[in-house]
């Protein structure tokens, strides 16, 4: 009885931290509302949901506080490229190691623009924000037109034991 009491107040907690916090960018910025989210197929789901509780937080922190929401969008996109360096150890011959140098290109630029937005007295989340997504939505494009290719990837008995092959630098 006591948790489920505790669970509502967080919840309500929750909601009005965000709701509070998507006012306050309301109103920092009439001109600019919320990006609306268009979620993918059911099998994707649970990531896309995710990622959508991530971009709303990310919005309503962004309003508050610019820089905690551009230090979570670069451990959100940081793991993100790391999960595309392991999918990406199926890829054989010299695309795995070229995808891998992609990634790590795309880490340094990642860490270059969290470092560059957080450098400034009032970092503009949002832009940094989009622009740490873009990095990794090219990332997961090219990893998509390297596995469409004919032959791209491993076969799935040989993937399995490459995968220790995406902390190798």
């Amino acid at each position: 009885m006591v948790i489920s009491m505790t669970n509502r107040l967080l919840a309500l907690v929750i909601a009005l931290a965000l709701s509070g916090g998507i006012a306050a960018h309301a109103a920092q910025d009439p001109q600019q509302p919320l990006a609306p989210i268009a979620l993918p197929s059911a099998s994707a789901l649970p990531a896309a949901l995710q990622t959508a509780a991530s971009r709303i937080t990310e919005t309503a922190t962004g309003a508050i506080d610019p820089s905690a929401a551009i230090r979570s969008a670069y451990q959100r996109n940081r793991v993100a490229l790391e999960h595309l360096r392991q999918q990406g150890s199926q890829l054989k011959g010299s695309a795995h190691p070229a995808f891998n140098q992609l990634i790590s290109d795309d880490e340094r630029a990642l860490t270059e623009l969290e470092r560059a937005a957080l450098a400034t007295t009032r970092p503009v989340a949002s832009s940094t924000i989009a622009a740490m997504d873009k990095l990794v939505a090219s990332a997961q494009a090219e990893l998509n037109r390297q596995l469409s290719q004919p032959g791209a990837a491993k076969a799935q008995g040989s993937s399995q034991s490459g995968k220790s092959h995406g902390n190798d630098r």
